[in-house]
């Protein structure tokens, strides 16, 4: 009986289809406030460069790691590390240049021809791992690698407004986002940030998001990434933090907004009214933030 040849496995398009992933949810990979480690291999320390730092955090992104360091599969088992049933491998780009000789079969001359290569590596996120019987913790290994910390002061006025809304939070992690259904914040530590303007405004963001629930302002925050709901919420948000931010006098530094132009150009374009809509709603969001917090500017007497 004739084997099945294994087909191969085509990297470029597995990657592709992360991306698209992601751009469908309006997130793009190369844009983030912050990042508790470097993208780096957690065997020799090596900081990833070039293409690798995007390919890495497309996996991140895709597949929900907290972690942003990477293992061979060999190197892991020397360091002890047990890999977990059912993870998946990350797929990097390395390359670089060699040379050899080439003999000119008319003249016999000998000349030296450079010639570039690249292939792709085969690597595993750290949570793909236990480590009961390892001699360094997952838990050392971040934290030998953990980038420089955001040391810059917290801004008073701005922990005033989220404290005055008594959010559940949870903090942690490497994503920022907020979950409807158990009416709950996730956001990466402070210390994690580039800069303050980016923790406060991505807070806030969150922050403005939460003011939808049924509880509160009542918007429907149950649409689906890619969508024109989703589209339109995002857009709410992000308004109405840089409402907030205008009045705390925080540049609204989200660094991630960027990436939802297109869905809100596709919004826009196909409702005309959805810009003026989303701008009252993220008025009446930045306005009860504000109120909570008893800082909401008087309305001008006419």
């Amino acid at each position: 009986m004739a084997t099945r040849k294994k087909s191969k496995t085509d990297h470029y398009q597995l990657v592709i289809d992360q991306l698209l992933s992601l751009l469908e949810q309006g997130t793009l990979p190369w844009q983030r406030g912050w990042a508790t480690t470097p993208y780096c291999n957690a065997h020799s320390g090596h900081r990833y460069s070039g293409i690798n730092p995007v390919l890495a955090e497309i996996s991140v992104m895709t597949r929900g790691y907290n972690s942003t360091l990477f293992v061979g599969f060999g190197q892991a088992k020397e360091m002890g590390l047990k890999m977990t049933k059912g993870s998946k491998a990350t797929w990097l780009r390395v390359g670089g240049s060699a040379k050899k000789e080439e003999t000119d079969p008319a003249t016999g001359e000998v000349k030296e021809k450079r010639f570039g290569f690249s292939k792709w590596i085969k690597v595993f996120n750290l949570d793909c791992f236990t480590d009961e019987d390892a001699d360094v913790k997952i838990s050392e290994l971040i934290e030998r690698y953990r980038g420089e910390p955001n040391a810059a002061p917290r801004l008073d006025e701005a922990e005033r407004l989220i404290a005055a809304q008594q959010a559940e939070v949870t903090f942690g992690g490497n994503r920022a986002c907020y979950v409807p259904k158990r009416d709950q914040i996730n956001m990466p530590v402070y210390e994690s940030f580039s800069s303050a303007e980016a923790y406060y405004a991505t807070f806030i963001h969150e922050l403005s998001h939460r003011t939808g629930h049924k509880l509160r302002l009542d918007r429907d925050l149950t649409s689906k990434k890619g969508s024109a709901g989703y589209a339109f919420e995002e857009l709410i948000a992000d308004m109405s933090a840089a409402f907030v931010c205008n009045v705390l006098g925080i540049k609204p530094d989200l660094e991630h907004h960027a990436s939802y132009l297109a869905s809100w150009m596709r919004l826009i374009a196909d409702d005309k009214q959805a810009f003026f809509r989303a701008s009252h709603q993220a008025k009446l969001a930045a306005d009860l933030l504000l109120e909570n917090a008893g800082l909401l500017p008087e309305e001008p007497a006419t």
